[in-house]
């Protein structure tokens, strides 16, 4: 499998020349233990995740992890920048129908099953949300490939704008933020909002339903008239 920038920055085999024995078992020790932390970090966030858990459960002595990583903050850093460089990675493999509309369904779709496959993105996110920040500032922004993301969504509004089927002046930040917080909501609510009103919010029957009123609000937040800002 190509390896996202993040993880070819981790093991340093973006270039140069094949590594050696010695650096292969470090490779293979640094992601047994971002793994192990990319755990831990989820299940008990940041102040409650402990380097001696990490090290346990990576089975690996304590000292190498603070070896690999200095500390525990720099590791989290780590494990969010390959949570975001993994996210963006799928997006930029995606490939877009010449169709405006299939290809909305196709970004929409893809943060949708995203969300739902990897509910430990959002996890994370909720973490450094908690944290305002702070550390996301920390991570390389290469990872973040947030021009790459509003490429994408551009090019989608690009094709129903010459095509006269989307209203012109969206913004592709705008875009995305309708469509992720949609997405976003069927996951990160499933619990208070399955409680609230008695449904399994994952079921099947229910992510179709979910998934086809998401593309509904998306196509009409492109295609109808919106309300001027008051004066």
């Amino acid at each position: 499998m190509k390896k996202t920038g993040a993880e070819a920055r981790e093991t340093g085999q973006a270039q140069g020349p094949k590594p050696n024995l010695n650096e292969l078992r470090s490779q293979e020790t640094r992601q047994r233990i971002l793994a192990a932390a990319h755990a831990q970090f989820v299940a008990n966030g940041l102040e409650g995740t402990r380097m001696e858990a990490i090290a346990l459960s990576a089975g690996v002595n304590k000292s190498l992890v603070y070896r690999h990583f200095g500390n525990r903050e720099t590791l989290y850093c780590t494990v969010l920048d390959r949570a975001y460089a993994q996210i963006r990675a799928g997006e930029s493999a995606l490939e877009l129908p010449d169709d405006p509309h299939e290809a909305l369904a196709r970004v929409v779709d893809y943060t949708f099953d995203y969300y739902i496959a990897n509910p430990d993105f959002l996890v994370l996110v909720g973490i450094e949300n908690l944290n305002k920040g702070e550390f996301l500032r920390r991570v390389d922004k290469a990872g973040l490939n947030v021009d790459n993301l509003k490429g994408i969504y551009r090019k989608v509004l690009d094709m129903g704008m010459e095509q006269g089927v989307f209203r012109r002046g969206v913004d592709p930040v705008d875009l995305y933020f309708v469509a992720s917080s949609l997405c976003w909501y069927t996951v990160a609510t499933q619990y208070t909002f399955g409680i609230t009103f008695e449904t399994d919010v994952l079921s099947k029957e229910n992510l179709a339903s979910r998934r086809r009123i998401i593309h509904t609000a998306v196509r009409g937040f492109l295609t109808e008239p919106q309300p001027e800002a008051p004066g």
